[in-house]
Order: C-alpha cells, then sequence, then structure tokens
C-alpha cells in the first residue's frame, strides 16, 4: 500500500485500509465500522476461539458436577494458544466464576466483557498509530483530529453483539459481505 496515513505502520492490509478510510470523506460511519469489525475479526484465530467458547458449553452442559471448575477451564485455556482475546475471557470468566456463577451464566456474562475490552484496546490502538503518523508526518494535525475524532465515533458504533455472535459460531466473513462496495447502478453513496 502506497498511501494512507498508516501507510509506514507495521499493519495488516486491513488495517492500513481502515487508517485510509478513517481521513476520507467519502466513506460513511457505517463503512468505517464495517471495516473496523473486518479488520478486528482479522486479527484473531476464529476458529481457535469459536472452539474454546464451544468446550466451554459442551464442559457446562455435562449433566455431572464438576468440584473444580477454575481449575477445569484452567487446563482448558492453557491447552490452546495465547491472545489478548483470549487472554480478556479468561480473566472476566475465571472472575465470575469466583463470584459463584454457574459456567454457562459465567460465560454468557465473560464473552461480551472481553469483546467490550478487546474493542477499546483496539480503538486505543488505532489512536496511537494516528498519534505516530502525524509525528512522523504521514498525517497532518487536521487530518489528525478528523481521525482521532472519526475513529472514537466508529468504535462507538462496533456492535459487541456482532462480534460476540462472530466468534461464538466461528464465521471470520461475518463482516466481509457488509463490507463488499456498493456495486448497483441504484445504488450510490448514503445520504
Amino acid at each position: 500500500m502506497t498511501d494512507g496515513p498508516f501507510r509506514n505502520a507495521e499493519l495488516s492490509h486491513r488495517w492500513k485500509q481502515y487508517g485510509k478510510d478513517l481521513v476520507s470523506d467519502a466513506m460513511s460511519v457505517e463503512e468505517r465500522t464495517t471495516q473496523a469489525g473486518h479488520s478486528m475479526i482479522g486479527d484473531v484465530d476464529v476458529p481457535a476461539i469459536s472452539g474454546i467458547l464451544g468446550a466451554i458449553k459442551a464442559h457446562a452442559d455435562r449433566p455431572q458436577m464438576d468440584l473444580d471448575v477454575i481449575s477445569s477451564m484452567d487446563m482448558l485455556f492453557d491447552s490452546c494458544a495465547k491472545s489478548p482475546l483470549l487472554d480478556m475471557l479468561q480473566k472476566h470468566l475465571f472472575a465470575n466464576l469466583r463470584d459463584q456463577m454457574p459456567l454457562n451464566t459465567a460465560l454468557d456474562e465473560a464473552l461480551p466483557s472481553a469483546v467490550s475490552d478487546w474493542i477499546g484496546m483496539t480503538k486505543n490502538r488505532v489512536d496511537e498509530e494516528c498519534i505516530r503518523a502525524r509525528d512522523i508526518g504521514d498525517m497532518n494535525v487536521d487530518d489528525y483530529r478528523k481521525g482521532i475524532a472519526r475513529n472514537a465515533e466508529t468504535f462507538a458504533g462496533v456492535s459487541v453483539n456482532a462480534l460476540c455472535e462472530a466468534l461464538t459460531t466461528g464465521d471470520k466473513h461475518a463482516f466481509k459481505q457488509a463490507q463488499q462496495k456498493k456495486t448497483g447502478v441504484d445504488e450510490g453513496p448514503d445520504e
């Protein structure tokens, strides 16, 4: 990629495109939000996360009583590759389990909490990239201000539920169809 404010950043093509979208007046909030969701899903191993979520659900649905559910969950998390999102999920799940929640309830509350944290962490990371791009001259001051404001607006619109659904079902293309460019003759920019 040769243009855009993140052209010199060590980011994926998806995030570089998002950087271009941030400073483009032709992109709507909805389009930027879809690109952000698509980029976030592209950053994680969706099948692995879906697998661990399925394993937790399967464990919760077993009829026998688990005397030490935290140890069982600890072994489950230890058996998979570490990632920031899984670490956040584990932290929230264990906090809920320590509050004596049943495993299904603990997971149902932990996943949206972890995804909310992930959204905030990702927003902050993009803010940092905007600051870096401004500091090295890849983004002028006006685009920087526009980028920071639009980034906040975009991430405020990212759906926790849509991300949770994509992670639960293993649909790594959840945002791809919505991200497709409008191609119909009767379709123009949103007003």
